[in-house]
């Protein structure tokens, strides 16, 4: 439950937070329904499969000293992107367009992932050093952080297609900001979390 809560605090975050897949889920959908806009949100779900492997399998064959730093980086880049959230929050806007068919929508989210930085920084420096230790503890768990993270990266941006199709008219530029400066602070929590962890047991091994 733990790792299964935690993939899904950490996926909803990425879900919400700015970046080249949500901006596409927002644009398809206000130009070709909610049908384009959630196959665009479906597309990390298959491009991050050969992403994930590389990185544990990198990961796994790295000196143990070096397992808390990396960890200690990734709560620093959780925390950057915290603070990048935050920033963009002040000028979010729903962009608006015409309408378009649904089709190509998963091709296009696929790319999106694939081609965007983002899903390799955070499966190097927070996913992979996650899954290692969940490893230590037996696959459940991290079947549950995979599940977790998953059902709600991908989730959140079908909610949100959606939402933006049956509520067009309701749904503000002022609640679209609102909801990335919560998901700011949330993600600022893990990257404090993850920081302290790194560098908690980076000092207990020098200590000894």
């Amino acid at each position: 439950m733990t790792f299964l809560l935690l993939g899904a605090g950490i996926g909803f975050v990425a879900g919400v937070s700015p970046g080249p897949v949500l901006t596409l889920v927002i644009t398809e959908t206000l130009r070709g329904g909610w049908l384009r806009g959630a196959a665009v949100a479906a597309g990390p779900l298959l491009s991050d499969g050969p992403i994930i492997l590389i990185a544990i399998t990198m990961f796994s064959r790295l000196p143990p000293p070096t397992v808390p730093a990396i960890s200690a980086i990734g709560g620093v880049f959780l925390l950057y992107l915290a603070l990048t959230n935050a920033v963009n929050a002040r000028g979010a806007a729903l962009p608006r367009g015409e309408k378009l068919a649904p089709a190509g929508g998963l091709v296009t989210g696929l790319l999106a992932r694939a081609l965007s930085p983002n899903p390799y920084l955070f499966w190097f420096l927070v996913g992979a050093p996650l899954l290692v230790q969940a490893a230590e503890q037996g696959w459940q768990q991290i079947g549950a952080f995979i599940v977790g993270y998953y059902a709600t990266i991908v989730g959140s941006n079908i909610g949100l297609a959606l939402a933006l199709h049956r509520w067009m008219l309701l749904l503000s530029d002022r609640m679209y900001r609102a909801l990335l400066l919560i998901s700011s602070v949330i993600l600022g929590g893990y990257g404090v979390a993850l920081l302290g962890r790194g560098l908690g047991v980076t000092a207990t091994d020098s200590g000894r």
